[in-house]
C-alpha cells in the first residue's frame, strides 16, 4: 500500500486469519465433507431421473394392463404433480447444495407419495412393488440423517400400509405379516443407512477440527499468537515471485524489543512473554489480511507487508510504536511498571533489492532495525545502502 491508503486505512478493520492464507488448504480426506454436499446435486438430479422413468412406466403398464377408472386416473395426476414439484426443487436449486438440502424432506416427502400412487397402480398385478420406496429412504438417510431417514422410513410405512389395504392382496393369508416385515425392513433399513451416514459426517467434523488445529499449531507461535519464523520463510520466495509478476512492491518489517533479555532477568519470563504478547496482538491489529506476522527471533517479530511501498511500511511501524506506548506493562510480583522500547527497520522489493528468495531482504530489513537502535531521535528506520 502507498503512504496515502496506510493513512487512510482504519486500523484494525480486518485481523489476520488461518483461512485468508489460500496455500493452506486441507488435506484430500477433510476436503470429503466438500465432496458429500457437493454430490447432493447429482443424486438429486438422478433420484428425479430415476423417479421420472419409474413413474413413466408405472403408467403406462397401469393404462395398458386394465381399465382405469377415477381412482386411477386420480393417482396418475397426483404422480405427474409429485414429480413435477420434485424437478420444480431440484430446478431451482441449480447447482446451490445448501438450498437443495433445505428442500430435501419436501423432496423425499412427494418421493414417498409418487411412489405410493404408482404402488397403488400397480396393487392387482404381480410383483415386489414396495421395492420402490427404498429410492427416496436410500435418499433420505444418506443425506437427512438417523433421524431423517428413520421418519422418512417410518412415513413410507405408514404409506405402502394405505396402499396395502386398498389392494386385493391385503385379503390373503399371511399377508398382515408381510405387510409388517416390509414395514420393518423400511423403517431398519433408512434407520441405519441414516446413521451410518451420521456417523460418517461426524468423523469428518472431527478430522476437520483436528487437522484445523494441527496447521494453526505448526505454523504458530504461542507467546505471540503470530506465525512462526519457518512459516514465512517458506513463503517469502513464493510471495516476491508473485510481485514481480505483478510488479507489486512489497516491504519487510522488522521489530526488535530492546531489552528482552533484561526484562526476563529483571522482571521474570512472564514479564517478558506477557511483552512478546501484547506485542503481537498490537501488531496484528494494525494489518490487513494479506499481510503476513511472525515471531522472527527470540526477541524479534518479522512483517511481510503485500503490496506495501517503504513509505507505507514506515506508517504501518508508527502505528505499531504509538500503540504499544499506550500498554502499561508491570512486574507481575511487585507490580512496578517498566517501560517497553522497540526498534523497527523497514526493507522493500524491488526499491531496495531484487533478489527473490527474501534473505537479503529480510537482511536489508535487520540491518534498518540494527540502525535505528543506534538512533537517538528514531526508533524506526529505512534501509539504505
Amino acid at each position: 500500500m502507498s503512504a496515502k491508503e496506510a493513512a487512510q486505512a482504519a486500523p484494525g478493520d480486518e485481523m489476520i486469519r488461518l483461512a485468508d492464507l489460500e496455500w493452506l488448504d486441507l488435506s484430500d480426506l477433510i476436503r470429503l465433507d466438500d465432496d458429500w454436499r457437493k454430490t447432493l446435486v447429482l443424486v438429486s438430479r438422478l433420484h428425479l431421473a430415476l423417479t421420472a422413468i419409474l413413474a413413466l412406466a408405472v403408467i403406462v403398464i397401469a393404462l395398458i394392463s386394465r381399465p382405469s377408472g377415477p381412482g386411477e386416473w386420480a393417482a396418475t395426476a397426483g404422480i405427474v404433480v409429485s414429480v413435477a414439484v420434485v424437478g420444480a426443487l431440484v430446478y431451482r436449486a441449480q447447482d446451490d447444495e445448501t438450498i437443495l438440502l433445505s428442500s430435501l424432506r419436501v423432496i423425499v416427502f412427494l418421493s414417498i407419495l409418487s411412489v405410493s400412487l404408482m404402488v397403488f397402480l400397480l396393487r392387482e398385478l404381480q410383483g415386489d412393488y414396495y421395492l420402490l420406496y427404498l429410492l427416496p429412504l436410500i435418499t433420505a438417510a444418506g443425506y437427512l440423517g438417523f433421524t431423517g431417514g428413520l421418519l422418512a422410513g417410518v412415513v413410507g410405512s405408514i404409506a405402502y400400509a394405505v396402499v396395502f389395504f386398498l389392494s386385493p392382496v391385503s385379503l390373503a393369508p399371511g399377508a398382515l405379516l408381510a405387510l409388517v416385515l416390509r414395514a420393518l425392513i423400511f423403517v431398519l433399513i433408512s434407520s441405519l443407512l441414516g446413521l451410518i451416514a451420521e456417523r460418517h459426517l461426524s468423523l469428518l467434523g472431527a478430522l476437520r477440527a483436528s487437522h484445523t488445529q494441527a496447521i494453526q499449531l505448526a505454523v504458530t507461535d504461542t507467546k505471540t499468537g503470530l506465525f512462526n519464523q519457518r512459516f514465512l520463510q517458506a513463503r517469502l520466495q513464493s510471495e516476491l515471485s508473485r510481485a514481480e509478476r505483478s510488479k507489486t512492491p512489497v516491504s519487510f518489517l522488522m521489530i526488535d524489543v530492546v531489552g528482552l533479555d533484561e526484562i526476563n532477568h529483571t522482571h521474570g519470563y512472564s514479564a517478558g512473554d506477557n511483552v512478546l504478547h501484547e506485542l503481537g496482538r498490537v501488531v496484528q491489529k494494525q494489518l490487513r489480511v494479506t499481510d503476513v506476522p511472525s515471531r522472527w527471533g527470540v526477541d524479534e517479530i518479522g512483517v511481510f507487508l503485500y503490496n506495501s511501498e517503504a513509505a507505507g511500511a514506515e506508517i504501518v511501524a508508527k502505528r505499531v510504536a504509538a500503540d504499544l506506548a499506550k500498554v502499561s506493562f508491570a512486574d507481575p510480583t511487585t507490580n512496578k511498571p517498566f517501560a517497553v522500547k522497540i526498534s523497527q527497520g523497514i526493507a522493500s522489493f524491488p526499491a531496495h533489492t531484487t533478489e527473490k528468495t527474501g534473505a537479503e531482504l529480510v537482511d536489508h530489513a535487520y540491518h534498518a532495525m540494527r540502525k535505528a537502535k543506534s538512533q537517538a531521535e528514531s526508533s524506526i528506520a529505512i534501509y539504505s545502502s
